[in-house]
């Protein structure tokens, strides 16, 4: 394998690393949060952005070299009366389609990474809505009580101060908005989940593709 084919293949092992790291169930969103928050990892997003982008220009660049290669040797004929040939022209077809896999696999992955940590992120942000609503109703909830008790406690309900009432009323107004709030926002999480978990099925089914065709190259060569 070139050089070249070696830095993508290497390239393609730490994506995979990467996206099985993110799949721990272990580590939760607000802490992939925080760290890609960091200053860090600011810093670091900053210096190798421009030179990701064109490092990924260069994946497509042998993406298409990869497709051309493939079509290229598909496309001998001429090869089939000499045997020593056609063994040659095949080695080359499995190292252009090898090498075609591997840049296609890098760039899906890129996009696939990318579309992760947006999840990550958008859940996160869902779950501090979600907590913050959740506290603020509870909040709410605890202020009518109180004002109900306190109503409770009155002899007679013409007693009660016309202004608490006012209150009581507010207060009912803004659990129920609260609730309301925290009912869309717990929509979206559901949402945001399913998402990810197709996210998850995707991955998984590329990997398996990516480990069958290496699989069947590595026999195949052998083979030859």
């Amino acid at each position: 394998m070139s050089f070249q084919w070696t830095v993508v293949a290497t390239f393609l092992y730490v994506e995979i690393a990467t996206v099985i790291l993110l799949m721990i169930p272990g580590i939760s969103s607000a802490a992939w949060q925080k760290l890609f928050r960091s200053r860090l990892f600011k810093f670091v997003k900053n210096y190798v952005n421009l030179y990701f982008y064109v490092f990924v220009a260069l994946l497509a660049l042998l993406f298409a070299d990869g497709v051309r290669d493939v079509r290229k040797y598909r496309g001998e004929e001429d090869v089939k009366a000499r045997p020593d040939a056609e063994i040659h022209q095949h080695m080359k077809l499995f190292r252009a389609q090898r090498n075609l896999y591997i840049a296609g696999f890098a760039l899906f992955l890129c996009l696939v990474i990318r579309r992760i940590v947006s999840l990550i992120s958008n859940q996160a942000n869902l779950e501090a809505k979600c907590s913050a609503a959740l506290k603020q109703a509870e909040s709410a909830s605890a202020t009518a009580k109180q004002f109900m008790k306190t109503a409770e406690k009155g002899a007679h309900k013409n007693a009660i101060d016309e202004t608490m009432l006012e209150e009581l009323d507010d207060v009912k107004k803004e659990l129920a908005k609260k609730n309301e709030e925290l009912r869309k926002i717990k929509v979206d999480f559901d949402a945001l989940k399913s998402q990810a978990e197709n996210a998850n099925i995707e991955y998984d089914r590329v990997l398996s593709e990516l480990q069958n065709s290496q699989v069947s190259q590595e026999g195949t060569i052998s083979c030859c």
